[in-house]
């Protein structure tokens, strides 16, 4: 006989002995003689019963009973015998897949193909016989992030990589792995898989601008807006990085690895754009760039810091007496305003015209201001009256119309000098360039400090006053440090070269020219003579010999011309000369 089942709880029935008493009246003892630790028979009946539980996955696979049989009938003819009784345990699901580990730890590099083995260090076992019930099955539980991970073989424990895996979006996660059991019904168990994301050298180093724009600059270094040039690694890695700078202008300036940008040039470019690029020091060829904007120059500026106009009571009502005019680096359109509460003059907004509204009384100074919608700058506008009966009697001037200075070693460039009849000290006014130049009360033409220079001859323009008396010069200054930019240089000699092709050409065209002209338009017959009397043209040589030549003696007085312009009656002409010796052999001379 079998069990049937694998743990069988005690005193269970397992069987009934198969045997009759021949007389009713016989009794029968039974009696367990093997196997009696495990089983017995049940008073009062033929039943086999367990005494306790037995388990197939401890080792009880099957077993052997035997029970012995006394019958009361001594007479019968087998008053004893023996019952050998096997038993058979059959093996029940009842022992759950069990991992070689609580929890497990792992690694993982980001970005790796699908498909990578990562993770094969995990097993789990079932301690039921061979067979359904200790079959295991592996799987990946479905979860929040199962779908990084794969098992793609179910009974083999290797886990792979299913999707991808970016360090920058997610850096730890955890999965849950299951084994199962085949068993009817199925037993499962589950372990946590702990992941750790492995930062590659997979992303370029990143500017935290795009664009910096410097608009001054400290103790010789550029100040950057928004704020300093930085970069880091994109992978987070820490990699080091190295700084470089390129482009048109970029050569006046110098970058350290720290982001700081100063100028290695005397007159460095007040206006430039260039790139700075951020390097790995191990892979160049892992870099990332950014534009850099060099402002040190507002985009929007007046001609000049100050105006200044005289106007004489004799100036039409209507009349244009100065105008100002700015420049804008965009080409934005400009619009021009008077700061003032005044109604002696007005300004035309896009012009920049001023014009005299009515009669000037006294001196004004006014601010007027010019806009090209994102920049505001203002300029200084002095009106004076002039008196022109003062003005005969008393005018002022300066000692030369135009002054030549030369930039040194010094600040002080030259004097200027102008005189009034009235022996007054006039005051010296300099109306441009005054973010470069100055000039004091005596005169003294002075080169600032800070000047940024970008002319080989710069053109000041100085005024004179004296009351109401005004003179104006000029000042041409040379500056011998002056080198134009190599890309100005180029741009000059190309366009020399385009003038010389060009001029070649136009000679090339024009011999062409001359040469049809002279074969198919050419004048054959031209009416010169000037009298109906006239024979022809003596010449005389200067030769000591005395000759006489005639010129076109042989031909007629007048001829039709055939080439297409218009006939002549007198005056000079081209003409064909045939010169007729008469025999002495001496040579003529021939004046026209």
């Amino acid at each position: 006989m079998s069990c049937g089942s694998l743990r069988g709880s005690r005193r269970n029935v397992i069987g009934t002995l198969p045997f009759d008493s021949e007389t009713s009246k016989e009794t029968i003892e039974l009696k367990v003689v093997k196997g009696s630790d495990l089983v017995d028979v049940k008073p009062g009946s033929h039943d086999l019963v367990l005494k306790k539980g037995l388990d197939r996955d401890e080792g009880v696979g099957k077993f052997e009973a035997v029970v012995e049989c006394r019958s009361s009938n001594l007479d019968a003819d087998f008053s004893q015998l023996n019952i050998s009784v096997f038993v058979t345990v059959k093996d029940i699901n009842d022992n759950a897949p069990v991992f070689d580990s609580a929890e497990y730890f792992v690694e993982i590099k980001e970005e790796l193909p699908a498909g990578t083995i990562v993770f094969t260090d995990f097993e789990a076992t079932d301690n039921d016989q061979p067979g359904p019930n200790s079959f295991i099955q592996y799987a990946i539980v479905p979860g929040q992030h199962s779908h990084f991970l794969d098992i793609p073989d179910p009974f083999k424990p290797v886990i792979t990589i299913k999707d991808r895996i970016n360090y920058e979006e997610i850096k730890k996660f955890s999965v849950e792995i299951e084994a199962r059991d085949q068993g009817e019904p199925s037993l499962a168990s589950k372990v946590p898989l702990h992941v750790t994301v492995v930062d590659v050298n997979d992303l370029l180093p990143r500017f935290k601008h795009l664009h910096y724009t410097a608009k001054s600059q400290k103790n010789g270094i550029l100040v950057f807006e928004p704020e300093a040039i930085s970069a880091q690694d994109g992978d987070r890695l820490n990699a080091s990085l190295i700084f470089s700078l390129s482009g048109e202008l970029s050569d006046h300036f110098t970058i350290d690895n720290d982001g700081r940008i100063r100028s290695i040039t005397p007159n460095p470019p007040q206006r430039a754009t260039f790139f700075v690029t951020a390097a790995e020091s191990d892979d160049h060829e892992r870099n990332s760039t950014a534009i850099l904007s060099i402002r040190l120059q507002p985009s929007l500026a007046f001609q000049h810091n100050t105006y200044s106009t005289t106007i004489s009571p004799s100036t039409p009502i209507g009349s244009t007496v100065i105008t100002v005019s700015a420049n804008s680096e965009n080409n934005a359109s400009i619009t021009y305003s008077l700061l003032a509460d005044t109604n002696t003059v007005s300004i035309d907004e896009v012009s920049g015209n001023v014009v005299l509204r009515k009669k000037l009384e006294k001196p004004e100074t006014l601010n007027v201001t010019a806009s090209d919608g994102e920049n505001v700058v203002s300029t200084t506008l002095h009106l004076m009256a002039a008196n022109s009966e003062e003005s005969c009697r008393t005018p002022i001037k300066f000692e030369k119309f135009e002054y030549k200075m030369t930039i040194g070693k010094l600040n002080v460039l030259g004097v200027v000098n102008a005189t009034s009849r009235t022996g007054n000290k006039p005051n010296y006014i300099l109306m441009n360039m005054n973010s470069d130049f100055e000039v004091d009360n005596n005169g003294v033409v002075k080169l600032l400090p800070k000047a940024r220079l970008n002319c080989k001859n710069c053109e000041l323009i100085v005024v004179a006053k004296d009351g109401t008396q005004m003179a104006i010069t000029k000042v041409n200054i040379d500056n011998p440090a002056f080198v134009l930019h190599s890309s100005t240089t180029l741009a000059l000699l190309i366009m020399i070269i385009l003038c010389l092709i060009f001029a070649m050409l136009a000679i090339l065209v024009c011999r062409k020219f001359c040469e049809k002209w002279k074969q198919g338009n050419r004048r054959s017959s031209i009416c010169w003579l000037n009298g109906t009397t006239d024979t022809g043209i003596s010449i005389t040589t200067t030769t000591p010999i005395n000759s006489r030549y005639v010129v076109n003696s042989d031909r007629d007085r007048c001829y039709e011309s055939k080439s297409p312009g218009p006939k002549r009656s007198q005056g000079a002409h081209l003409v064909p000369v045939t010169v007729v010796s008469d025999g002495s052999g001496a040579s003529p001379t021939v004046y026209f």
